[in-house]
């Protein structure tokens, strides 16, 4: 990834009518950079994404790729290709000419069409299919046909909407990997959307979280876990305890804090966090906390509780304990060594927590947090 600016959004805003897609966006991206937009159904990235691509327009703000305002640039002029959530492959023709469609319109020869297909196919993996049938392909060929086409054009910027959301899980995941690999190789610009919160932590260099058509926060997906900025934030990225707890006492790198259930802890200050308060909101993510049948050892904190419910998913098992005083049980995620079920409905058990595992996510009201 380079140092080089490739795409700059200054203060752009898109409206429906008085309904507010896009709120006041500003975002830097470097040359080389995979990055993604990661939010709920209609938080606005799709929209974000189609204004940078010039498919859709915008009432106020700049956009600037490769250091060129794209204010009246039209879609096709930019440099910038999409792959669109559809794939949108075309039935009636083979690979080679649906990955070499767009290139019709250019004044390369054909000698020269037909190589820029071949070495696009070459480079998603489908070298030698010049001559399949559309009908024909996978899920998993149709998504590398549709990158194919949009990298024979040799865009600054491929912009990606949702791209292996028709997938099945398993070729999901190895998709997201060659897509990283093959992005890596190029060195070419992805800014992807997606709302799939793992797919876009195992792809990206960096990660932006948009609601209600608000960026909130942008950062690097190891970041964004271990401090997000908000409660939202937290919630998405990941699984989430949160806990009211009363700020005792504080500096300017740590808090002390009594947390409900857990009692009188020392946790650092989130440096992302802008407002914080004495009635604080803290975060603890499940596969955090230490769950046992006797009372362990080396912990900054513990409580007791029972067991209200258990979910078995295979590469882990997730246990829920009911703590006496607080109205949400609290979720324990356990990675399964043994293939085994340790703890069951109604037991009686301890859980443990350090207090560098317990997240300050500021003030309590701000964050929509309940009191």
């Amino acid at each position: 990834m380079s140092e080089q600016n490739i795409i700059e959004i200054k203060g752009v805003e898109k409206r429906f009518g008085s309904f507010v897609a896009v709120s006041d966006l500003n975002l830097t991206l470097k040359e080389g950079e995979f990055f993604s937009l990661l939010g709920p159904s209609g938080c606005g990235k799709t929209t974000a994404l189609r204004i940078i691509a010039g498919f859709q327009d915008h009432e106020e703000g700049e956009i600037r790729i490769n250091g060129r305002t794209m204010g009246e640039v039209p879609a096709n002029k930019r440099p910038t290709n999409m792959v669109f959530q559809s794939y949108a492959i075309f039935p009636h023709l083979n690979v080679g000419d649906n990955v070499g469609f767009g290139l019709r319109k250019t004044k390369l020869s054909r000698n020269e069409i037909k190589e820029r297909v071949a070495e696009a196919l070459e480079m998603v993996e489908l070298g030698g299919l010049q001559d399949r049938k559309a009908n024909e392909l996978s899920g998993g060929q149709r998504q590398r046909v549709a990158l194919a086409r949009a990298l024979v054009m040799r865009p600054k910027v491929l912009l990606l909407d949702e791209p292996l959301s028709a997938l099945d899980k398993n070729l999901r995941e190895a998709m997201q990997l060659e897509m990283r690999r093959l992005q890596q190789k190029l060195g070419i610009t992805f800014v992807m959307v997606t709302h799939d919160q793992y797919e876009a932590m195992t792809m990206s260099d960096r990660i932006g979280v948009m609601f209600a058509g608000q960026l909130k926060q942008v950062d690097r997906p190891e970041v964004l876990y271990s401090q997000p900025c908000n409660r939202e934030v937290a919630s998405f990225i990941g699984g989430m305890n949160f806990l009211d707890a009363e700020v005792t006492a504080e500096n300017s790198e740590s808090l002390e804090v009594n947390v409900q259930g857990f009692g009188q802890m020392t946790i650092g200050v989130n440096p992302n966090v802008q407002v914080h308060d004495k009635e604080l909101l803290v975060g603890v993510r499940p596969e955090q906390l230490e769950i046992s049948a006797e009372k362990p050892d080396g912990y900054d904190a513990l409580v007791q509780g029972e067991v209200s419910d258990v979910a078995f998913y295979g590469e882990s098992v997730h246990y829920y304990v009911r703590v006496d005083g607080l109205k949400d049980s609290i979720a324990v995620a356990v990675p399964n060594y043994f293939h085994t079920v340790d703890h069951s409905r109604g037991d009686t058990v301890w859980l443990g927590v350090q207090s560098a595992s317990v997240i300050d996510l500021g003030k309590r009201e701000s964050l929509g947090g309940e009191k």
